[in-house]
């Protein structure tokens, strides 16, 4: 099984953080924010699909 490389294109207004407000979930080593009823993880300068 693969996973899929989906960049979140519309995100260039907000930078998720401890404090942005947005709920975590601990995804192994690294956190993903939901946001707009999806997961993102911060990766390499811009945040992917999960």
């Amino acid at each position: 099984m693969s996973e899929q490389h989906a960049v979140h294109e519309a995100h260039d207004d907000h930078t998720h953080g401890p404090d942005c407000g947005h709920e975590t979930v601990q995804h192994g080593d690294h956190v993903d924010y939901v946001h707009d009823g999806h997961k993102h993880a911060e990766h390499d300068g811009h945040y992917d699909e999960h």
